[in-house]
């Protein structure tokens, strides 16, 4: 099988952009991850024999900040990949603990998939609000885990 996970430069966005069209169910969709390609300071792409099974990235509030808001979108090509894409997603997530020790975010309740990746990645998760789950991932939580 073959897998790779490569960096998205930022000059690279827009085609990125143009990949992901079709993978947000709807317009707010499309234009949250045209947001989140824009924003990011690092971004990553797996592909699944040639396919893109899932984009990643992360959002620092400020160029000064030490924690980054990570965000996610997949597409089919990551189904029966599942372990493959986390492993890469590991080895991505121990040099982004480098840059910002520590990765918050929001997971959908009911996101059962995403919240596994997240889990295996270290994340420790907070009280849901509303239909969102609080996760933060560390450099620490991912030794304590075994992850890093």
């Amino acid at each position: 099988m073959e897998s790779k996970v490569v960096e998205i430069r930022k000059v690279d966005a827009h085609e990125a952009a143009k990949l992901m069209r079709g993978m947000a169910v709807d317009e707010v969709g499309e234009k949250t991850t045209e947001f989140c390609l824009l924003m990011s300071t690092h971004m990553w792409a797996c592909f699944m024999r040639g396919e893109l099974a899932g984009i990643w990235g992360v959002i620092p509030p400020s160029l000064m900040s030490d924690q980054a808001y990570a965000w996610l979108n997949t597409t089919e090509a990551l189904k029966g990949h599942e372990f493959v894409f986390i492993r890469h997603s590991q080895r991505v997530f121990d040099e982004l603990l480098e840059e910002y020790p520590s990765v918050v975010g929001h997971v959908m309740i009911g996101a059962d998939k995403a919240y596994r990746w997240l889990r295996w990645l270290g994340a420790d998760f907070g009280t849901p609000q509303g239909k969102v789950v609080p996760y933060r991932i560390t450099k620490h939580d991912r030794k304590v885990y075994g992850h890093g």
